[in-house]
């Protein structure tokens, strides 16, 4: 569990670094931003759905058992 506190604030200052270091306007990083958001939100409904079919696979074979 801390390992994944601090990749999350590593992972937060690193894209703090490039926005900052890339001198684009912000007009131009916004729309990245939103883009690169809805890609995340459709990897967190994968990552959903895989642990949904995982949990109920598991329960299929307590119920066999």
């Amino acid at each position: 569990m801390e390992d994944l506190i601090i990749k999350e604030r590593e992972f937060k200052e690193d894209i703090v670094k490039i926005i900052n270091n890339s001198n684009l306007p912000a007009f131009i990083i916004k729309p990245i931003l939103k883009e690169l958001l809805g890609q995340v939100e459709l990897l967190e409904q994968e990552q959903y759905n895989k642990a949904v079919e995982k949990k109920n696979k598991e329960n299929v074979k307590k119920e066999k058992k």
